[in-house]
């Protein structure tokens, strides 16, 4: 292919991480805003449905397909070179907390390759 189209963002072949954090809604805002304040720019934010322990009845809708409660949750997914993942983990637990004994998950997985999009 021609120009940049297998541009790679990683410089020196970094080894990059994608953390997967599984939260209650009403933290993404303070964990995004961290997120974007300790200078990471490369996340995304999905709302779903999952099994996470409801805050309030209010946050509960039953599902017919599963045959449960299930809970409204927010699916983070924040990628990030090797050695900013303890800092990153770190940032998300103590912003994604709800004072329960488990406020959500984090799974963390390896990211082989990353290329960028030409705009052009």
């Amino acid at each position: 292919m021609a120009g940049n189209a297998h541009r790679r963002i990683d410089r020196g072949d970094p080894i990059m991480k994608r953390i997967t954090a599984l939260l209650h809604p009403n933290r993404i805002g303070e964990v995004v805003h961290e997120l974007a304040a300790a200078g990471h720019r490369r996340f995304s934010v999905v709302h779903g449905l999952g099994l996470l322990q409801a805050l309030s009845t209010r946050e509960q809708t039953y599902s017919v397909e599963l045959g449960e409660l299930i809970t409204q949750q927010i699916q983070l997914d924040v990628y990030c070179v090797d050695d900013e993942l303890p800092s990153v983990v770190d940032l998300i637990q103590r912003n994604g907390r709800t004072g329960q004994a488990t406020s959500g998950w984090l799974f963390v997985s390896s990211i082989d390759h990353a290329y960028a999009i030409d705009g052009n």
